[in-house]
């Protein structure tokens, strides 16, 4: 799952430690960096990874504490492990049980611990981003060049910590496919491939787990009757189309009025208002009003309705 410091590639940008650590704190890291990695003199003072910025913490809290001892600091590497099949494979470092799938292979943590190394460190690489006020855009303003060196420090952090995901992803699998013949073996405290991806996603996107859904095969059904031949062309729906014929697609319960037009109503009932008129023939019918049986003019002015 882990390896060493000293077996870690270092395929990175060439960025100073200084981005990250204080001056008092840049000495101690390139103490550490002498006495336990096996690096090149050139790669001394350059921003660590997410394993070695822990590791580095974890030294200095021995600093701290008054512990000075380098000669047993990692004892546990040394002990031989268990044999026996009742008994999980524990991390060297972290001292948890791992999944049984790892029996018989050395591990420096468990997969829970190494994916919150990456949480934490990305937390640190974004926070300093933050504190140099994020990188402008390139129309908003030039980067300087802290702002530009803590952008691509976090982008080496985001896709060292993608890279995990994608390792952790492929253990998850085959811990499936361990338990589908294993299903009552696996203990509670065993720390998992997947409860690492469990606690990535919740801390990075605050759900459980993102999984792609298994696409199922829906099927759509018709009516036994159901014609599929094509139907009638739209110019036959259309009454100014040349191709229109009257009543041959209508059906049969519509209305003889839809076809009545307004122009063709007889209005000689209507009642209309007279502006000016007394109060007892405010209200006429247009027959009274004109003297003719046709149907008048009207227009409409001031909310009264007005002959013409």
């Amino acid at each position: 799952m882990t390896s060493t410091p000293k077996q870690a590639t270092r395929a990175r940008y060439n960025l100073p430690a200084g981005l990250i650590f204080t001056a008092r704190e840049q000495k101690q890291y390139r103490r550490w960096q002498i006495l336990y990695t096996s690096l090149k003199s050139t790669e001394f003072g350059l921003i660590p990874t997410a394993t070695e910025y822990e590791n580095f913490q974890q030294w200095l809290k021995k600093q701290d504490s008054g512990y000075f001892s380098d000669v047993f600091d990692d004892i546990y590497e040394h002990i031989k492990p268990s044999t026996a099949s009742s008994e999980p494979t524990i991390a060297s470092l972290c001292r948890h049980p791992l999944h049984p799938i790892a029996t018989g292979q050395s591990h420096l943590r468990c997969p829970v611990c190494q994916i919150h190394i990456h949480i934490n460190y990305m937390r640190l690489l974004t926070r300093m981003l933050h504190s140099a006020n994020g990188r402008p855009l390139p129309r908003t303003g030039t980067p300087s060049e802290q702002q530009e060196n803590l952008y691509l420090a976090w982008c080496q952090g985001k896709l060292s910590t993608l890279r995990q995901v994608c390792e952790l992803e492929e253990l998850s699998l085959r811990e499936e496919e361990w338990s589908r013949t294993h299903a009552d073996t696996l203990r509670e405290a065993t720390q998992s491939a997947t409860k690492a991806l469990e606690l990535y996603w919740f801390e990075t996107a605050e759900c459980l787990s993102i999984k792609q859904r298994s696409t199922k095969n829906k099927n759509v059904t018709f009516a036994q009757d159901t014609n599929f031949l094509p139907g009638r062309p739209t110019d036959y729906f259309l009454k100014r189309s040349p191709r229109y014929e009257p009543g041959k697609y209508t059906g049969d319960d519509q209305d003889d009025d839809d076809d009545v037009s307004e122009d063709s109503e007889d209005y000689s009932s209507a009642r209309v208002f007279v502006p000016g008129a007394p109060e007892d023939t405010h209200t006429m019918t247009m027959e009274t009003v004109t003297g003719k049986t046709s149907t008048p003019r009207t227009t409409h002015a001031m909310g009264a309705t007005q002959i013409s």
